[in-house]
């Protein structure tokens, strides 16, 4: 009795292992298959959101891959459907692999040494989520970091001026706390552009966009694109930050699309004009591995480059700690020839449900 209870017992075990190597090779092929689609229909809401979650398509094909591959040592009821889907599975992962790899490469400046000649940059991006700009978790780090030209995102300015009047502070904190001297506001007051440069024009546009049902009250659709031309020591440096909308439903990326061509059109009249350098830098609401992202570098010869050349979270959902597995790589930056690509990485959790992106760039010496 006790033999069979135990024959029994061991198999009951193999069929259970048995079945989570068949999920495992379905759930990595699913995945995976789910993340080609970002690449094979790009021009669909649907798929073209699959780029956000690739690293987590690659780590489940993985682990996937990983559990079907041990249930091949194993005796299957059918043992040659096991292997197809086995082999199905990672010809999925090996193909979502490689297309990641090349993507992830495609427009991309390897980082420099600066020159003697040049002149180094260092810039910071936020998407500060309507956060206080006199919260000292953020000033601290600013603090840290001094940084020659700070760009942020959904700052909601008519805000951030009434509550540092309600605290008897400097409007706007140029020249303290981190801050650079000059400033410049976008007309929809999203957007704000601090810099230690002059500021030699601004052009703030709105691109209109469409209420979706249910939307929230502070929700806005309607997106600006600001320009700021900065007087540095190497010439005019032309700074453009954006924010499209989130592409969260089909309505909202459709939002999101409109607002890329308008970017486009504004970056090639610059790049036409030959007015010196560009720097396209903010909260794309795009992942790196995202064709219209691609696209609008492509299109306007700019490259982009990756904290160890790898795409890093800084857009993370309910809790920082949890930000490689519920996150994303939004916050994004691109720059025009002749500007030297120096560093790239990302800041710490200051508040916002966004992280820092700091980059480090070298303009080049005038002719």
């Amino acid at each position: 009795m006790s033999s069979t209870n135990s024959k029994r017992r061991w198999s009951v075990l193999l069929a259970l292992v048995s079945l989570i190597c068949w999920c495992g090779s379905l759930a990595a092929l699913v995945f995976c298959a789910l993340g080609i689609s970002a690449f094979v229909a790009p021009d669909f809401w649907f798929t073209d959101n699959m780029s956000f979650f690739l690293r987590q398509f690659l780590a489940a094909g993985l682990l996937g891959c990983g559990a079907a591959a041990l249930g091949l040592l194993l005796p299957h009821r059918f043992a040659r459907t096991y292997r197809l889907m086995f082999g199905l599975a990672l010809v999925a992962f090996s193909g979502l692999a490689a297309a990641t790899a090349m993507r992830t490469l495609e427009n991309t400046a390897e980082t420099q040494e600066p020159a003697e000649s040049g002149l180094s940059l260092k810039i910071v991006s936020i998407n500060v989520e309507r956060m206080f700009l006199g919260d000292r978790r953020l000033t601290r780090f600013l603090e840290r970091e001094s940084p020659d030209i700070i760009v942020l995102q959904e700052v909601m300015w008519w805000l951030q001026e009434r509550r540092w009047e309600r605290l008897e502070l400097p409007v706007g904190s140029t020249g303290e706390n981190g801050f650079p001297e000059f400033f410049s506001v976008g007309s929809a007051e999203s957007l704000v552009v601090y810099s230690r440069f002059p500021i030699l024009q601004t052009r703030s546009q709105v691109v209109l966009g469409d209420l979706h049902e249910g939307a929230s009250v502070i929700h806005d659709a309607d997106r600006e694109i600001l320009e700021v031309a900065l007087d540095t020591a190497n010439g005019p440096l032309n700074l453009v930050s954006v924010h499209p909308d989130s592409p969260r439903n089909e309505v909202r990326w459709q939002n999101k699309r409109r607002y890329f061509a308008e970017a486009d059109r504004s970056i090639r009249d610059l790049r036409d004009s030959d007015a010196g350098p560009i720097l396209v830098i903010g909260d794309w609401n795009s992942a790196p591995w995202s064709a219209r992202f691609q696209r609008t570098l492509a299109d306007n010869n700019l490259r982009t480059a990756y904290p160890g050349g790898w795409p890093r979270t800084t857009r993370f959902f309910f809790d920082h700690r949890l930000r490689w597995i519920l996150g994303a790589p939004v916050d994004q930056f691109a720059v025009s020839g002749g500007i030297k690509v120096l560093g790239v990485s990302t800041g710490p959790h200051v508040g916002s449900d966004h992280l820092p992106l700091i980059i480090e760039i070298e303009l080049p010496a005038p002719n």
